[in-house]
């Protein structure tokens, strides 16, 4: 089946362009900070995810999992995760101190959760 122009029809196009989304490119850099951190197997990632995304920090652009480990380096019933933050901010270079005290927000947050930090 190959397409021409006369198969498209223009609510199909709408269709497709309702779902995208323009962003402009941002204009200043982004940083990103990993943690790792040792969990008990009870919690779920998402509570990471809620925790920190209750913080309010404005520049948090994303918090994600990167990588999940089980093992007897961990230890029974444990997990450890990696977990990155990227923080940006739409009209600014972020400075290091700033990006420092919102690492040490996150951690503590992550610490209330029960984990452990592994440096």
């Amino acid at each position: 089946m190959s397409l021409s122009p006369r198969s498209i029809s223009t609510g199909s196009i709408s269709t497709i362009c309702a779902r995208w989304r323009y962003e402009a490119l941002p204009r200043f850099p982004a940083v990103e900070r990993d943690f790792s951190f040792v969990f008990d197997d009870q919690r779920g990632v998402r509570e990471d995810h809620q925790s920190v995304s209750g913080l309010g920090i404005v520049e948090l652009r994303s918090f994600v999992p990167v990588e999940i480990f089980r093992g007897e380096k961990v230890g029974a019933g444990k997990y450890s995760i990696l977990m990155r933050a990227k923080l940006q901010s739409s009209d600014r270079t972020l400075r290091d101190d700033e990006v420092a005290q919102w690492a040490g927000q996150i951690a503590k947050a992550l610490e209330a959760l029960g984990g452990v930090q592994r440096v």
